[in-house]
């Protein structure tokens, strides 16, 4: 039988084959361990042996984006409304909607669960790269729970320049996360409107 463990564990060994050798060892171990607690009865077993494979992964990632995307009405993870034409006009407030992965975990400052926390920078190029506004310390975002949470979002609203003339630009998000130092960068085509 072809259980959703059993094709997360084909995935996990299709990414050591891919090149992966330090990845393979305990994302690999962890799902087969998971799978050998579901076939002897212990859920809990499984649960923890596929939460270490999950950790493994997730640890060993570069920071990237699931998504990452001018939006409206943020409300949570997966939960927003994506803008279809990234057409705004100068001085518009904007918001962009980024689901990161491979971010840290840091204990939460209230002493008690998990903090995912990133510093953030702006740039707005033209397309053939010419900068016409740069921040490296826009502000920082942050998430903090009791348990450690992969799906974790951040909406970064930012006002465009009133300067910005009718054309065709590049908003660039970095995003640098404190638990790990890793940094990742979405780059977002917009249009200013005559």
């Amino acid at each position: 039988m072809f259980s959703r463990l059993s094709g997360v564990a084909f995935a996990l060994c299709a990414v050591a084959a891919l090149g992966a050798p330090a990845l393979a060892g305990p994302v690999v171990d962890g799902a087969t361990k998971a799978e050998q607690a579901i076939a002897g009865g212990d859920a809990a077993g499984a649960i923890a042996a596929f939460d270490g494979a999950t950790d493994a992964f997730w640890n060993a990632m570069p920071l990237a984006f699931r998504v990452a995307t001018f939006a409206t009405g943020v409300s949570g993870f997966g939960q927003y409304t994506g803008v279809s034409d990234a057409t705004f006009h100068a001085g518009d407030a904007v918001t962009i909607y980024l689901e990161p992965v491979g971010y840290g975990f840091l204990p939460a400052d209230s002493g008690s669960g998990y903090s995912v926390r990133y510093r953030t920078a702006v740039e707005i190029r033209t397309p053939g790269g010419l900068i016409l506004g740069k921040t490296d310390d826009f502000g920082t975002a942050e998430w903090t729970g009791e348990a450690k949470n992969h799906e974790v979002q951040a909406a970064v609203s930012l006002t465009l320049p009133t300067a910005l003339k009718p054309g065709s630009y590049l908003l660039l998000l970095t995003l640098t996360d404190a638990a790990t130092q890793k940094q990742a960068t979405a780059t977002l085509p917009f249009t200013i409107a005559e």
